[in-house]
């Protein structure tokens, strides 16, 4: 195998996940490029592991010695340093490398025509570079990204979001006293809590069900004062085996997100076994819910409302969504697609090398 050198953005506990369950045993490097992650782990990060921890000039002369000592080089994103120097780096070389742009946004066209305008002049720059590859999320709305901004078919490969799926599929599930809805994210404006606790008041109220809101955010505090109900519960941030605890003693997962790029609490939730709603504009759900019965895509807030009632009332059919969404992150949307998927990567950059 030739030498392969990943950049992450952070040390979110996803991203530690994959590199214990695939990178360290490909044995390929890595560096994060910041040291703080929201997602936060329990896990100690060594400062010698993190570019934010070096000088100007360490970190131009760090990604020079990894361009210039690897053949394939993975950057989580296209809107870095990482990136731009390594891309520059290959355009002045005559010994080109391959940079695999590991990216989970959703193709947007910006409806600013100046943003529309300076978008396409530099995905197209970038993207039909024949040295670059697009390593997507998922496998439809993500790959069009790439397609849509000029590059070619072979140079686009399934990199998978996902999360270690064992955690969540080892735990012993509790079906709670009452039907209990989970939301987990932060609480600002386009995560929708406040038209989720709207719709919930609507339809649940004195009924055997409840809320829970997981999470913390700008509007934490003004959605506690709003929406002071015994039914809704306000946990804040919360990681680990409480969060677990969370999914375990949960009965469905919603996700009203109208900006969401993929959603990896979707991959959470439906390791736990949990029936998923979750907004069309969320990025997960075209390869995690549609045409897979595991949950429902909603497109209006009264969908959301017809649906959350509609698990409410139906058990059979909840129990059809929990299988079916355990089946499909323990035999398909595992490490093991990503493994075989980045090894397939790996082998055509040594067949063009």
């Amino acid at each position: 195998m030739r030498k392969v050198f990943t950049y992450f953005v952070e040390p979110a506990s996803y991203t530690l996940d994959l590199i214990t369950n695939v990178h360290s045993k490909l044995d390929i490097s890595f560096v994060f490029i910041k040291s703080k992650s929201e997602a936060k782990s329990i896990e100690l990060i060594k400062k010698d592991i993190c570019l934010s921890e070096l000088s100007l000039y360490q970190k131009i002369f760090f990604v020079y010695n990894v361009w210039k000592s690897n053949k394939l080089i993975i950057i989580n994103g296209y809107n870095n340093y990482p990136f731009f120097l390594s891309f520059i780096f290959n355009f002045f070389s005559f010994r080109k490398r391959y940079i695999a742009i590991e990216s989970d946004t959703q193709l947007k066209v910006p409806n600013n025509i100046f943003k529309r305008m300076v978008k396409s002049i530099y995905l197209n720059i970038i993207f039909r570079n024949k040295y670059v590859l697009g390593f997507a999320g998922g496998s439809l709305i993500h790959k069009q990204l790439f397609r849509f901004y000029g590059m070619k078919e072979e140079r686009i490969f399934l990199m998978p979001m996902m999360v270690d799926n064992s955690k969540y599929l080892n735990a012993i599930k509790k079906k709670p006293s009452k039907f209990t809805f989970l939301f987990v994210g932060r609480l600002i404006d386009s995560k929708n809590v406040n038209v989720l606790c709207e719709r919930f008041l609507s339809s649940f109220t004195n009924k055997n069900a409840d809320l829970i809101i997981v999470g913390s955010g700008t509007n934490l505090a003004k959605y506690k004062k709003k929406y002071t109900h015994p039914q809704i519960k306000f946990t804040g941030s919360v990681f680990g085996d409480e969060l677990l605890n969370y999914y375990i003693n949960s009965s469905a997962f919603v996700l009203p997100s109208t900006k969401e790029a993929w959603g990896l609490v979707i991959n959470e939730a439906m390791s736990s076994g949990l029936p998923v709603i979750a907004h069309k504009e969320v990025g997960s759900v075209h390869d995690l819910i549609f045409n897979k019965n595991t949950g429902f895509v909603i497109e209006s807030w009264d969908e959301l409302e017809l649906r959350m009632n509609e698990l409410y009332n139906n058990s059979e059919l909840c129990e059809k969504f929990s299988k079916n969404a355990v089946r499909l992150m323990e035999e398909e949307w595992n490490y093991k697609l990503y493994k075989n998927n980045l090894l397939h990567s790996i082998k055509k950059v040594n067949q063009c090398l």
